[in-house]
């Protein structure tokens, strides 16, 4: 192991200096992900973790499913789930966390409302601890890693690269049903696009509105990388109640040279003080110091003016309805198609950096990775 010696003069190598926008963001979350890790028993260690690199980094898709990898909230103890939820806590911003904590509770109110149709099978897979969490990498100071919980409606995946640089998307909440009783746990963000579309005016909403008819689900799906154009699929993942035809799903597609919809730089004052909200709330689900970071990301890539507002369906909340916001490093999703527009998906990603893509990238750009800077050699 090579140790680091200050050069002649005294100065540090430059990966050694300080950052002028370091933060302690990832420490936080990495000194949570070790005091699970540490908290677990060795059986446990061995389901959860899977090398940084594997192929199952990319798989976050939502939806039920057998065979999932990692390990499941309900098999641990409860000092064991205190220490998951602190995880989960410090890698995002409270709000979102106790959006977080909604998703998996309203699963209790799923199953209930599901007995008529599903009976006693659908104890088996409406579980509000049947969220699955696994690490890739082990979480230490100063090392690339990351974390994913996923089941029913949630999918978190969190990426720290060389213990300094974080990713939090893909960030996936849905709600089934979308309102019930006192739960309406995505109901701030779909206020939030009404009130920006109300505000449009004629000709603006015909830039706006791409296509009468809404997707069943994401248009780019839970792709692990999006391409450079998506179709969403004909209807949903084992549900036929929100059909759309090919011609819809040419209407509907998502071009990444070519975002739909009307530009946020032509938009008033009031109807850009409306979109910042909205976007707020899908930005702002990530921990407060790299709310910053990622808006910075946004700047760099043309900034907030070249956004692109899309919408598709109806015009008012008990319609099916789409919207999504759209540039090169931000992609939001937003639908509300099935049960009658009383199930909503919301996802946010960037189309260059979901997993820490586009970090790591940079990463292994500056720094030497053939052992002779720290002797690590990993990242």
């Amino acid at each position: 192991m090579t140790t680091p010696h200050p050069l002649p003069g005294g100065d540090l190598p430059e990966a050694h200096r300080p950052r002028p926008d370091g933060t302690f963001d990832a420490t936080v979350i990495t000194f949570a992900a070790m005091g699970l890790f540490d908290g677990l028993a060795a059986d446990q260690r061995a389901r959860v973790l899977l090398p940084h690199t594997d192929i199952n980094r990319t798989h976050w898709n939502f939806l039920p499913e057998s065979g999932r990898h990692g390990l499941p909230l309900g098999e641990l103890d409860r000092r064991q789930e205190t220490l998951a939820h602190r995880l989960i806590a410090e890698s995002m911003s409270i709000p979102a966390y106790a959006r977080v904590v909604q998703v998996m509770a309203n699963e209790h109110v799923l199953r209930e409302l599901n007995l008529p149709v599903f009976g006693h099978v659908a104890a088996t897979f409406r579980d509000a601890r049947g969220y699955f969490l696994t690490f890739f990498g082990q979480p230490q100071p100063d090392t690339t890693w990351g974390w994913r919980l996923v089941g029913h409606h949630l999918s978190i995946n969190v990426t720290v690269v060389d213990g300094d640089l974080v990713s939090a998307t893909p960030f996936l909440l849905g709600a089934e049903p979308a309102r019930f009783g006192p739960f309406r746990i995505l109901g701030e963000e779909e206020d939030a696009a009404f009130t920006l579309l109300d505000g449009l005016t004629g000709a603006q909403r015909k830039e706006a509105i791409i296509h009468h008819r809404p997707p069943a689900d994401f248009v780019t799906r839970t792709v692990a990388t999006i391409g450079e154009v998506e179709y969403p699929d004909h209807h949903g993942v084992g549900r036929r109640d929100a059909m759309i035809t090919d011609e819809d799903r040419a209407a509907l597609a998502y071009f990444r040279a070519h975002p739909r919809g009307i530009r946020v730089g032509d938009l008033s004052p009031d109807q850009r003080t409306h979109f910042d909200g909205l976007l707020a709330r899908f930005v702002e689900r990530a921990r407060p110091g790299l709310v910053g970071f990622e808006m910075d990301r946004i700047g760099a890539a043309g900034g907030v003016e070249e956004l692109r507002f899309a919408w598709a369906g109806g015009t008012s909340i008990d319609q099916p309805h789409y919207f999504r916001i759209q540039g090169p490093a931000t992609l939001i999703e937003f639908d509300n198609a099935e049960d009658d527009a009383n199930h909503v998906h919301s996802v946010w990603r960037d189309p260059v950096n979901d997993f820490g893509a586009d970090l790591l990238i940079q990463h292994h750009l500056e720094h030497d990775h053939t052992g002779a800077e720290t002797g690590k050699g990993n990242a």
